[in-house]
């Protein structure tokens, strides 16, 4: 759907967790955030774009400063590898909120269409 031959999937955070409302309470201590860096690292590695699509809620508590510090090294880390990183419309929305995304901003559009339309340059270039 989105035209590429192969896709890989790296999170955010390291740590399984039920529901994303757990992330602010497992995601308190930086493990689960420094733990996911090696298999970002790697995927970025292997590359040649980067859609960004890791929700545009971010967990409370003390979590929230360890989400926003691994947002800006996954940030760091693409511009310093010049990698075309692309998001669903105006921000990294996660693809279980896409349908929703792309029915209001394209109604009548079929979803494929819709996606492929939506899709945005994520960050400007350094």
């Amino acid at each position: 759907m989105l035209g590429f031959d192969q896709l890989e999937m790296a999170n955010l955070f390291g740590l399984a967790s039920h529901a994303t409302g757990e992330i602010s309470t497992l995601g308190r201590d930086a493990i689960g955030w420094v733990g996911a860096r090696r298999t970002l690292d790697l995927a970025l590695g292997r590359c040649d774009v980067v859609l960004l699509a890791y929700g545009v809620t971010e967990p409370g508590g003390a979590a929230r400063a360890h989400h926003r510090a691994q947002v800006a090294w996954l940030c760091d880390e693409v511009r310093r590898r010049r990698l075309p990183t692309i998001q669903l419309g105006d921000g990294p929305r996660h693809p279980s909120r896409w349908q929703r995304y792309t029915s209001r901003h394209r109604p009548g559009t079929p979803f494929d269409v819709a996606v492929r339309e939506s899709l945005q340059r994520a960050l400007p270039e350094t």
